[in-house]
């Protein structure tokens, strides 16, 4: 019997729990939680790289208005260094967060691999251009065996506690 799913607590408690474990299986709960809470830096360096190219845009426009015009030329070039360090202090900020999920990213990935039974070394397609990144995602989608297999018994199939017996 199944047990229930990982909420999206229990999963990232779970893989900073095991930080840098690659060895065992992850639920599907666990792998996909995990790589939720990864894809919001992701969207926010996104975000935040089109919020500075915009910027960028305008400024360049304005600046190319005021060509002649020093005072405002310098108003302009301080509106400019404002947003480079505002984007470099966030870029700064999203890149640390990014850098400490990395490992138990690479971890969980592997787990999860594991659990349906094919080897953590098919991570390495993701460098595969192209279609090669999709094939151990599509991986990840299938359910993992329920009987244990040469990397551990399965998470999601966990023996379940016996209930004693009343003696008679």
């Amino acid at each position: 019997m199944p047990t229930k799913s990982m909420s999206f607590v229990e999963a990232i408690k779970t893989c900073f729990a095991k930080f840098a474990v690659f060895k065992g299986r992850a639920r599907r709960s666990e792998f996909w939680w995990f790589y939720l809470l990864n894809a919001i830096p992701g969207f926010a360096m996104s975000y935040l790289t089109n919020w500075k190219l915009g910027k960028v845009n305008e400024i360049q426009s304005q600046a190319m208005e005021v060509l002649f015009d020093e005072e405002k030329y310098d108003a302009i070039m301080a509106q400019a260094a404002s947003v480079d360090s505002t984007f470099y202090t966030w870029a700064a900020v999203l890149g640390v967060i990014m850098l400490v999920l990395l490992i138990p990213c690479l971890a969980v990935w592997v787990r999860r691999l594991h659990d349906v039974g094919k080897s953590g070394h098919m991570l390495w397609l993701i460098l595969v251009c192209g279609v090669g990144g999709l094939i151990p995602l599509a991986m990840c989608i299938s359910d993992g065996k329920p009987e244990p297999n040469q990397y551990g018994p399965s998470p999601k199939f966990a023996p379940q506690a016996v209930p004693p017996t009343p003696e008679a």
